[in-house]
């Protein structure tokens, strides 16, 4: 039952992605018409990315495959995005706090649930009382499958709700919260109780990186290795975005595959959400959308290495990124990098 605990995680997680990415603009309604027209592309690298690091999350406590790509229900999930359609009908401002009220024809992740649960429950007793030994490999694609099947069958249903946003440094950025996921993909997050997972009995080491040194990660999908080669100024801007940066900054790195997938077949990929980086001052930092097109994060099996970069926008003169790399919500290793 292990591969069914994971996949209704996974219905979980990818509704709660849509609650926490916030969009920004210079009004309410602007902010919700940006990010609603973003989740409704699905092929949005940002918001791919931000979903691959909230499945990650969501995986913690069972395989960490947070490096991997998304499996097929995920892109199907995805997919379905694009044919929503919405309708803003108001808002309301009250100080730093707002509220936008749309009707939303959207998946109906509900009924989508309820199918698949029919069939994994039925399938689940069956191989239990059949002496079928399945691998936990085999298990997990059964159960993706019999989603995705389920997802075949998408209904797209009416709802009307408000979607709540806060003013944070002169933008509108959308809240996090379940009326959200419940008004775009028709599923409520409460019904979903894992309170009952274990927790960790010790909080684990943050080590220290070296700067141009590989820092072995060993997981329980396989190994590799990670090196930080630097952070470099750089004058490049993107004029369509409204992010103020004092200072924009590549952070380059390598990351090789030794035995990361070997069993799974499954790649490795790190991009900059793997990545919490703040400035000198302890500014948390955003991602920049200006790319270093010689190093692109790229799937790498075993045996493989990708060198790459991550941007970032610093509001101060900062001489330096302190940075922590993270493996889902687990921080596994930090490092001082100095800017040139």
């Amino acid at each position: 039952m292990k591969g069914f605990k994971k996949v209704v995680l996974f219905i979980m997680l990818i509704t709660m992605t849509i609650a926490v990415y916030g969009c920004s603009s210079k009004t309410p309604s602007n902010s919700v018409k940006n990010y609603l027209e973003e989740v409704k592309k699905g092929e949005n690298a940002d918001f791919s990315k931000l979903l691959n690091q909230t499945l990650a999350k969501a995986k913690k406590d069972t395989e960490k495959q947070s490096e991997g790509a998304p499996n097929e229900s995920t892109k199907k999930f995805m997919d379905s995005l694009k044919n929503l359609t919405y309708t803003i009908n108001s808002e309301k401002i009250n100080g730093d706090s707002a509220t936008v009220n749309v009707k939303v024809n959207g998946p109906d992740m509900a009924s989508v649930l309820g199918d698949f649960l029919q069939k994994a429950f039925t399938t689940a007793f069956s191989q239990a009382f059949s002496g079928n030994n399945a691998t936990q490999e085999e298990t997990d694609k059964l159960f993706d499958t019999m989603l995705v099947e389920s997802m075949n069958n998408m209904k797209y249903t009416e709802r009307t709700g408000d979607i709540s946003l806060t003013k944070t440094n002169g933008e509108w950025k959308i809240n996090n919260d379940d009326a959200l996921t419940k008004l775009l993909v028709n599923l409520d997050n409460s019904l979903f109780n894992t309170q009952n997972e274990k927790p960790e009995t010790a909080k684990k080491e943050v080590k220290e990186m070296v700067l141009n040194q590989p820092f072995i990660v060993e997981t329980e999908n396989g190994n590799y290795s990670l090196t930080i080669e630097g952070a470099r100024a750089t004058d490049k801007r993107n004029e369509f975005s409204g992010i103020e940066a004092k200072k924009v900054a590549f952070l380059d790195y390598t990351y090789e595959n030794i035995s990361f997938g070997q069993q799974s077949g499954q790649d490795l990929y790190i991009d900059g959400y793997a990545f919490q980086v703040l400035d000198d001052q302890g500014n948390v930092l955003g991602d920049y959308p200006v790319y270093d097109e010689n190093r692109d994060p790229k799937n790498t099996p075993v045996g493989g290495k990708c060198k790459a970069s991550a941007t970032f926008a610093l509001p101060t003169d900062s001489s330096n990124l302190n940075v922590t790399f993270t493996r889902g919500s687990e921080k596994v290793a930090k490092i001082i990098v100095p800017i040139k």
